[in-house]
């Protein structure tokens, strides 16, 4: 699985840079990602770039793995600690979460939050 943690790694680092593009890069056509925001599941890698552009231009985020557990064939599951900052830098939230990713085709196919957020 050391394809999907280098893919996991380039996500996060999209994320933490704010670039919706690269993120999107990582993630497959059908991929399936929480809204956070508004409830429910967005469903298409169009969907979720537009998802995170929207959260770039509201907050700064941060989500740092803390530890990364494979559960073959096809998932890698995260303990992260994530900080959301206003746009100014205060910080809004700091804390711990974990999340499962689903791999299909080499990209991600989805994300689940298990605990937190």
């Amino acid at each position: 699985m050391r394809h999907e943690r280098s893919l996991l790694a380039k996500a996060y680092e999209a994320f933490n840079a704010g670039d919706p593009a690269a993120l999107g890069a990582t993630l497959h056509a059908d991929v399936q990602w929480p809204d956070s925001l508004e409830g429910g599941v967005l469903n298409g890698r169009a969907a979720v770039v537009d998802y995170f552009a929207r959260q770039f231009d509201l907050m700064q985020l941060d989500a740092r793995q803390v530890t990364v557990r494979e559960e073959p064939p096809a998932r890698i599951v995260l303990d992260i600690q994530y900080a959301v900052r206003s746009r100014e830098g205060q910080l809004w939230s700091d804390t711990r979460a974990v999340l499962a990713y689903d791999f299909a085709d080499g990209l991600i196919l989805r994300m689940t939050v298990l605990e937190g957020l």
